[in-house]
């Protein structure tokens, strides 16, 4: 019978206590991981990060400290104006800077952990600058000169940041916000160029809206990714660089610029679905530009796939209700309903138009079903009780006010409703 070594006995020991150690440490920092990520999706905030400190080891341990760190900041930015400029908010800020400055430790290369720095600094220039005396020669010196310490050391931090990593567009755009936070908007609007560079897409970049940017800002990518080629964005072909530039061009109301880009994307090769896309869009813009008989035309071609059908049968009723066919455009509404009967912007739609057209109960079956659907949404209790107050329905306008306001509290439509309510009486009212 062969005898075992000892020394692979002593091994083989070893390596056993190396796997239980893993093991041991292992599947709770797994189990706490994957809750705490849960708690950062649903908002609470405090308890991921408590979960994901205690994720923090062995392999989880540098994913761990960055998600504890975000979640600590967004614990920040959720606190009451006064708990985050008192000693709380100070806290927390600090206890997000240990997570991202172990995080370096770990990855001292990586440029997210030195951006994550920056925007700890950029917390704690806001809560600065809500006790900063700014002196009247501060004005005469340049926006800079208004930006404390806090705020300059966030900026330098963030272009380290991009240094490291110059082609990560999170970074940059990071960069932006940051710059136009501080009210250096010459020097956001230059970012902004770096923006569009690495990625012309706008709608690709999760920090950047129409909505919540300055005009300006959007402007200037839009401008930036049109002059820029396509080719030094690896990952963005032609057909879809020249699509994203015709969408936010018809946003901003360049619709000559649109078409011809979107006419463009349509002559390069593609396939049937892209194509389908590029002539939706390309319909969009015609419609603004009066040209109703074209778009009709790229609708028939955008109609050829499936995924496009409620998209068509929705503009085909704005089509329609342009030219006065009412009738016509909740055929069309009937048809986008019937593709996709729980959309909300569908059921919304119809009982718009239907109440144009005189059709209460229609209209009043497309918000009560909405009402089943999307519960949680305060839009279709709204629109029930203006539809129900246009035609004269005061008392069960009241009713669903009621229910509006216990569902979703007095908000400033709630006003706005309780005002139209408490207006004289129209003579066909009851």
């Amino acid at each position: 019978m062969r005898v075992a070594s000892p020394y692979g006995v002593a091994a083989g020991l070893l390596i056993a206590g190396f796997f239980t150690a893993r093991a041991w440490t292992g599947v709770p920092s797994g189990r706490n991981y994957e809750r705490g990520r849960i708690e950062d999706r649903a908002g609470r905030f405090a308890e991921s990060a408590l979960l994901l400190d205690r994720a923090a080891v062995g392999a989880n341990r540098t994913d761990a400290l960055w998600r504890a760190g975000r979640s600590r900041l967004a614990l920040w930015d959720t606190m009451p104006v006064p708990d985050r400029v008192g000693p709380t908010g100070d806290r927390t800020l600090k206890e997000t800077a240990v997570r991202f400055l172990a995080g370096l430790t770990g990855s001292p290369s990586s440029g997210w952990f030195v951006a994550a720095l920056g925007d700890v600094y950029s917390r704690r220039e806001i809560v600065a600058r809500s006790r900063r005396v700014t002196e009247l020669s501060a004005l005469d010196r340049g926006p800079w000169a208004l930006v404390g310490d806090d705020g300059k050391i966030a900026i330098g931090l963030t272009r380290t940041a991009i240094d490291r990593e110059p082609n990560r567009f999170e970074l940059r755009d990071q960069m932006v916000l940051l710059l136009e936070q501080n009210g250096l908007r010459a020097d956001a609007l230059r970012a902004m160029d770096e923006s569009a560079r690495v990625l012309p897409n706008f709608d690709a970049h999760p920090q950047f809206s129409v909505d919540s940017l300055p005009r300006e800002l959007v402007e200037r990518f839009w401008r930036a990714a049109r002059s820029a080629p396509s080719g030094d964005a690896p990952l963005l072909s032609r057909d879809r660089y020249l699509l994203s530039l015709g969408q936010l061009g018809r946003r901003l109301g360049h619709l000559e610029e649109a078409e011809q880009d979107l006419r463009t994307a349509l002559s390069q090769p593609g396939t049937s679905l892209a194509r389908a896309e590029q002539s939706f869009h390309l319909a969009l813009v015609l419609i603004d530009r009066g040209r109703l008989e074209e778009a009709e035309a790229m609708l028939e071609l955008a109609a050829r796939e499936p995924v496009f059908g409620p998209g068509v049968a929705g503009t085909r009723a704005r089509i329609a209700e342009m030219r006065g066919r009412l009738p016509e455009a909740l055929d069309q509404l009937r048809e986008a309903r019937r593709l996709q009967p729980r959309e909300l912007w569908a059921l919304l739609e119809f009982a718009r138009v239907g109440q144009k057209a005189g059709s209460w109960d229609q209209a009043e079956e497309s918000l009560r079903w909405a009402l089943v659907v999307h519960p949680e949404d305060p839009a279709p209790r709204r629109a029930m009780v203006e539809l129900l107050l246009a035609e004269g329905e005061r008392a069960r306008a009241r009713r669903e006010l009621e229910e509006y306001v216990r569902s979703f509290g007095r908000t400033e439509d709630a006003v706005r409703l309780e005002q139209a309510l408490a207006e004289p009486l129209d003579r066909g009212s009851r």
